[in-house]
């Protein structure tokens, strides 16, 4: 039986006591992690050119090489390896400029136990993706597609050692069209201002940079080419609708749940993402997954099943690989991975991928006939985790009355 190779991690961290104090917590998986511990940006870079590591796990505060700088020239560079940051005092400015590049942020001081399951956590998601047959059919998609302009000119933005609000608003402003789509979905009650909302750069302000950010990625995503190159019966308006369902409704599971504001708009990031692998395999593969869609419908299947016999991947698959790859958080990835099927995340309890599988299936209910159902409810999943005594009231949490859901032809 050939032994399975041992995952690499790099750790990056201008004090040496503290590399050292890793190295005694993380001890116990030294059988199943080579380690490494560097003092610069730099020496990391250069361990990291010489052979590949899984993961890279760097402080934010060094004084030759900041640590966002260090994880965007190694989102740039090495664009398969995992990036955490840790910090002992994040700022304002480090948790945004952060938020585009990392899949993980830890506060310093952590426990040992909690760096172990994220680590873990972030190897189980690529085993899976790996496992899923999607390398293979993004070679024959022609490769992974490319970031969105208008979203990339944001991440750039944030990336900055002083990200501006303004200077972000100044962006989405010089597109008209972006600036209605962000407007529109801002006024439509699906993130619970209580105030309308006249310019983009006062929603930048009410909202936040990573949540104007990703508002920007989901509108962007629903107008990748023109509609003729689509299949006939997919149905991009009503996706974009039921986009908007899901990510109220699984914002307001995580807040019911767990009362998390920065969970909260995780969810409501992942609801409104869930679906783009179906917009992806709709322009990448029309013809095909027209044929999906009908085989769906016409047998009453899962669009699931349907797409995991057509092309080796289902569209939650390919949404959460392309959006891992697009450097989104591991939260909101995983849970758009595994929306359909949340048994099969590591997760113990409630998260965000349990209320964005909730709410997808009681959004279903919601939609317009001709919309593909592409789930149904896992209630092992609900059970293992003990929440199955919780699904009525959270149908009537999420059936209350939601006022003003953008049209996607209004946008």
């Amino acid at each position: 039986m050939t032994e399975r190779k041992k995952r690499r991690i790099i750790f990056v961290d201008d004090e040496e006591n503290v590399g050292q104090a890793l190295r005694r917590m993380l001890r116990p998986m030294r059988n199943e992690w080579d380690m490494e511990f560097v003092t610069s940006g730099q020496e990391a870079l250069e361990r990291m050119a010489q052979a590949p590591f899984d993961i890279v796990i760097s402080d934010m505060h060094m004084p030759s090489m900041h640590g966002a700088d260090l994880l965007a020239l190694v989102m740039e560079r090495f664009p398969d390896t995992i990036r955490f940051a840790l910090s002992g005092s994040p700022g304002g400015d480090t948790v945004i400029r952060t938020s585009s590049i990392v899949h993980q942020f830890l506060v310093k001081p952590f426990e040992p136990m909690l760096l172990m399951q994220l680590i873990t956590r972030a190897f189980a998601l690529r085993d899976q993706l790996e496992k899923s047959g999607i390398k293979q059919l993004l070679i024959e998609m022609g490769g992974v597609p490319s970031v969105p302009l208008l979203y990339r000119k944001i991440v750039q933005e944030m990336q900055r050692p002083k990200p501006s609000v303004e200077r972000v608003a100044a962006i989405i402003e010089k597109d008209a069209g972006m600036s209605a789509k962000v407007l529109q979905v801002v006024n439509s009650g699906t993130y619970g201002l209580k105030q309308h909302v006249g310019n983009v750069t006062v929603a930048a302000k009410l909202l936040g940079l990573s949540n104007i950010r990703s508002l920007v990625l989901a509108a962007e995503a629903f107008q990748p080419a023109e509609k003729d190159a689509f299949p006939p019966n997919f149905a991009i308006e009503g996706l974009w609708e039921h986009s908007l369902r899901v990510a109220s409704y699984t914002k307001k599971l995580v807040l019911m749940e767990l009362n998390d504001q920065k969970m909260a708009d995780d969810a409501f990031t992942a609801g409104l993402l869930h679906d783009i692998g179906q917009i992806v395999l709709a322009t990448k593969k029309t013809k095909e997954f027209g044929e999906a869609l009908r085989e769906a419908q016409a047998n009453n299947e899962l669009l699931i099943d349907v797409e995991k016999r057509i092309f080796g991947a289902t569209h939650a698959e390919v949404g959460g690989y392309l959006l891992e790859l697009w450097g989104l958080p591991d939260p909101i990835t995983e849970a758009i991975t595994f929306h359909n099927i949340p048994q099969g995340c590591s997760e113990d309890e409630f998260s965000v991928a349990t209320a964005l599988h909730v709410a997808n299936y009681f959004a279903e209910d919601r939609d317009e006939v001709g919309i593909n159902v592409t789930s149904s409810l896992d209630t092992i999943h609900l059970e293992r985790i003990g929440m199955t005594s919780r699904i009525e009231e959270w149908y009537d949490r999420c059936h209350e009355e939601t006022t003003g859901l953008a049209s996607f032809e209004r946008l």
